[in-house]
């Protein structure tokens, strides 16, 4: 039984060995990319949500270069401001409502507003801000 022994110079690993070491690394990687995955995707949606709450920001100063008033959600649909752009482009799955009526005048200034933001797959990610009236800042509200 001289086949069995290894020479001097031989060296390596036994076909078991690489299978177990293969079945550890499948089994490590089965408990993380799935957490990896589902933390992408919840840091996806938060950078759509902060590019709708830019758009909202932004919306002011649109307003008063296009010289035309806006009412939302009534204007939500607009194919163009004035712009060349939408009111709002809303990723798919995004959901916004204003209580009551958010008017921007001519001359970019707000009416108290309150808005929330959400996506279907994602409540936790809503988000509630109040639009303070003349200045249009938005400030967060509790959820």
């Amino acid at each position: 039984m001289k086949l069995l022994t290894p020479r001097r110079g031989q060296r390596g690993f036994t076909l078991l060995e690489m299978l177990f070491v293969m079945f550890v690394v499948g089994m490590l990687a089965s408990l993380t990319i799935p957490r990896f995955a589902a933390s992408y995707q919840a840091r996806e949606l938060l950078a759509q949500r902060s590019d709708i709450e830019d758009q909202l920001r932004e919306l002011p100063r649109r307003v008063r270069l296009s010289a035309h008033p806006l009412a939302l959600p009534i204007d939500l649909k607009l194919a163009d401001l004035g712009d060349g752009a939408p009111p709002l482009r809303l990723p798919p799955g995004w959901e916004i409502a204003f209580d009551p009526v958010l008017e921007i005048s001519l001359l970019g200034a707000c009416s108290p507003s309150k808005i929330v933001i959400s996506h279907g797959e994602a409540p936790a990610l809503a988000a509630r801000y109040q639009v303070e009236r003349l200045t249009c800042e938005l400030s967060a509200l509790a959820p």
